[in-house]
């Protein structure tokens, strides 16, 4: 007996409207009606009193998937794996596993790797309250355009915020180190946010539609994930060079 392929779950992209599920943008289409489309107020989505209906809007979003990116630093190596295995959640193995496979490709010396494993913001010791058992993405391409400094860090220094903030200010030539591997890259995640469990989206789902909806270009959130992305929900990933990594300007090229 042959079982029917699962459907394919359709992608809604916060910054195309045609992406969105008709009765969404009917919902978000009342919100933003009811919005005075003052400058000040476009500027100021994230105050409009919306908490309520962002329920409405995961109801909503049954049945579809929402499209997410998470900005990072890869070695080519670390995309195949991606492409094939997913996102990891952000944890002290997924760390380790990153510097340990470095190490055995002889991009770090023992001294530095030694230092890295015991020096990141998740080792023994160590820890610190933060983004731990997430994947963190954000949802707007075009505000990341209008607002590059926020993902330049992520894009231009290797091992992600644990393991490159602790030596930024304290170790210039271990800092150079981990700005030369890698390259920028923006991977592109399906997410299903309809039953978000333990996710949360900040601002909200609702403010960053409505915020779409009323004109404010860079109307955004992020989204801190607390589940792995199977690689059946990686849409892409790509670099400079890469059309979808330069339609976003500002971003670094190396």
């Amino acid at each position: 007996m042959t079982h029917p392929a699962p459907a394919v779950r359709p992608a809604v992209d916060v910054d195309d409207s045609r992406t969105w599920p008709p009765a969404l943008a009917d919902l978000v289409g009342r919100l933003a009606d009811d919005v005075d489309l003052a400058e000040a107020d476009r500027d100021e989505y994230v105050d409009l009193d919306l908490d309520a209906y962002e329920d409405d809007v995961l109801a909503l979003l049954d049945g579809h998937l929402v499209r997410a990116l998470h900005c990072t630093r890869l070695l080519d190596y670390e995309a195949d794996a991606i492409r094939a295995e997913g996102l990891r959640l952000l944890d002290e193995d997924l760390v380790n596993d990153r510097l340990d496979q470095a190490r055995e490709r002889g991009l770090f010396t023992d001294a530095e790797h030694t230092l890295l494993r015991s020096g990141h913001r998740l080792a023994p010791g160590r820890r610190v309250m933060g983004s731990s058992g997430e994947v963190c993405l954000t949802l707007s391409a075009e505000a990341t355009a209008h607002h590059t400094h926020g993902a330049r860090p992520l894009l231009t220094n290797w091992g992600g915020e644990v393991v490159y903030s602790p030596h930024c200010d304290t170790d210039p030539g271990l800092a150079a180190k981990l700005r030369s591997l890698g390259r920028p890259a923006l991977v592109t995640a399906h997410l299903d946010l309809a039953y978000p469990g333990d996710h949360k989206v900040s601002k909200s789902l609702v403010h960053t539609f409505v915020g779409k909806a009323i004109g404010h270009t860079p109307a955004n959130a992020d989204v801190f994930y607390r589940a792995p992305v199977p690689a059946s929900h990686i849409a892409s990933i790509v670099f400079p060079g890469d059309l979808g990594y330069d339609r976003i300007p500002g971003l670094p090229r190396n």
